[in-house]
């Protein structure tokens, strides 16, 4: 009969294992499921990539609206019909090469968001390299939904190379909080992507990168 000494041995050596069972540097789908979550929480924002407003529209361009849907023309027609954007015709200066005005003015159709655009709009601050240097802006875009985890199919590797390691994830998405203008067919006409994305949420699965650090797995391009 085990006397109470070895039984407690035993227990610590059983705590012992499970701990190590449970280590954040495993590569499984806990842990790989964990690192996608995280990243998904920080750069899942799904946005339409028009980021300078106001947006100016020539006259070449409000002639091509009605029939390519794509264009910047279809596309702020597609939004203004959303009731995201205003349109009005106004006149500017034509600037030269040097960012001077020429003297001439040009018509174009200036579209700015409304306020129902404002609980999308996202605004973050870009650096940028011109004819001045390194400069910072900010910049707007239009954001309709957030892309999260919905599971891990499996998983390649991980591969190593001395003290580094990564692995290929293959996953399946979700996209949470879908705006309604979003799935209307004139803004996913007009913005493919959108309709893509939505399409293949649950159904087509895609890979990302994990890397182990001190601190575990983490996707890639977190930072």
């Amino acid at each position: 009969m085990r006397t109470k000494k070895q039984l407690a041995i035993l227990a610590a050596l059983g705590t012992v294992t499970l701990a190590a069972c449970g280590s954040k540097t495993d590569a499984n789908e806990k842990n790989f499921g964990a690192a996608l979550t995280q990243y998904f929480d920080k750069k899942g924002d799904l946005c339409l990539n028009t980021k300078r407003w106001p947006v100016d529209l020539n006259e070449y361009d409000v002639r091509l609206q009605k029939t390519t849907a794509t264009g910047p023309g279809g596309q702020m027609a597609a939004l203004e019909a959303a009731g995201l954007v205003k349109g009005e015709d106004i006149e500017v200066d034509v600037m030269g090469i040097m960012g001077k005005p020429t003297g001439t003015k040009a018509k174009v159709k200036r579209y700015t968001l409304t306020d129902a655009a404002k609980p999308f709009a996202q605004e973050r601050e870009v650096s940028a390299i011109g004819l001045n240097g390194r400069t910072t802006e900010k910049q707007t875009d239009l954001c309709w939904g957030k892309k999260a985890l919905d599971k891990v199919v499996k998983w390649e590797g991980p591969m190593k190379l001395g003290d580094y390691q990564e692995a290929s994830v293959t996953y399946l998405y979700k996209v949470n909080n879908v705006a309604e203008w979003a799935k209307r067919p004139d803004v996913q006409a007009s913005f493919p992507v959108v309709k893509s994305i939505l399409d293949a949420a649950g159904t087509k699965p895609a890979k990302h990168p994990i890397k182990l650090t001190s601190e575990g797995w983490e996707a890639k391009g977190l930072d």
